[in-house]
């Protein structure tokens, strides 16, 4: 039993005939004839008594147009409630992020968003790249904040939100920190070939940046460990090694007695917003896209 079968069942027999129940549902009075005997072979019951010109309910079939009735007022509105959410679904904005947005000042943009739009409602969420990556992918997120890196090589369109760069993070007492100094001269990267690396956790676009250039460069990669930038910067004070990492983590994490270098030539880093080719967009994602947020452009990576 369908509630196709229950709508041509009610039009015949409210309009008594299956001419005018089959323009009513807009269908042929064939298939609206054939919709309503399955129904009947269903309930093993005969509904309409068809003896006469016009179709009249038999006495199970007035039964039976009652209840048909409750069910597909049920029915209906259940669909409309559904709607409700539905709409409210629309006027949500997914964003899944790396938990950079206050070292590249985008906390007071995307506030600017939400004083704009306070009938959107913004959801973001800080995680790592594998997590963002996936999060788009299966549609948890409707927009990703990743460096551009993450997304080079997926079926993503994206635009450019900060431009950073690969840094050179030394101890203040390193020979090169003093050369820099006195020079300020960029530093190639192979001028640090034979130093030990504490680089960012393997699941960063950041530590996948530097084996790609360690791999250009054809310098060997000596790394000591991953870790966390606040706990890299104190390795590095300390002499236990140097580091690769964007020039902007250093505005956040100040320590002392560390150089930073700007590599020659530079190797870019930049910060995209992300989303995926094709995807049909809510209102209230259009919205977002046409904000002061997003207002350059989108590019295919």
């Amino acid at each position: 039993m369908t509630f196709e079968q229950l709508n041509s069942f009610i039009h015949a027999a409210e309009d008594h005939t299956f001419l005018d129940a089959a323009e009513a549902v807009h269908m042929t009075q064939s298939a609206l004839s054939k919709q309503i005997m399955k129904l009947e072979k269903e309930l093993d019951l005969t509904l309409l008594d068809r003896s006469r010109r016009k179709a009249f309910l038999t006495p199970a079939g007035e039964a039976f147009y009652k209840e048909a009735l409750v069910l597909t007022r049920q029915y209906q509105r259940m669909l409309s409630q559904m709607d409700a959410y539905r709409t409210a679904a629309r006027r949500e904005i997914r964003i899944g992020a790396l938990p950079v947005l206050m070292q590249y000042g985008l906390t007071p943009r995307l506030k600017r968003f939400c004083l704009a739009y306070p009938d959107i409602s913004l959801q973001l969420s800080e995680a790592e790249e594998p997590e963002l990556l996936s999060g788009l992918n299966n549609h948890k997120f409707d927009f990703i904040i990743a460096r551009a890196h993450l997304i080079k090589h997926s079926n993503c369109e994206s635009f450019i939100l900060a431009e950073d760069e690969l840094t050179a993070v030394v101890p203040s007492s390193h020979p090169l920190a003093a050369a820099f100094r006195a020079n300020q001269i960029p530093v190639p990267l192979t001028a640090l070939a034979d130093q030990d690396f504490i680089l960012m956790h393997r699941y960063t676009s950041v530590y996948q940046v530097c084996l790609e250039q360690f791999q250009i460069q054809n310098i060997p990669a000596r790394i000591l460990r991953n870790a966390r930038v606040e706990s890299i910067l104190s390795a590095v004070t300390v002499g236990e090694g140097i580091s690769l990492m964007p020039r902007s983590n250093l505005d956040i994490f100040r320590h002392h007695n560390i150089t930073a270098l700007p590599l020659s030539p530079s190797v870019p880093l930049t910060l995209v917003l992300a989303r995926k080719k094709g995807r049909a967009e809510t209102d209230a994602a259009q919205a977002f896209l046409n904000s002061e947020f997003a207002k350059r452009r989108f590019h295919d990576l």
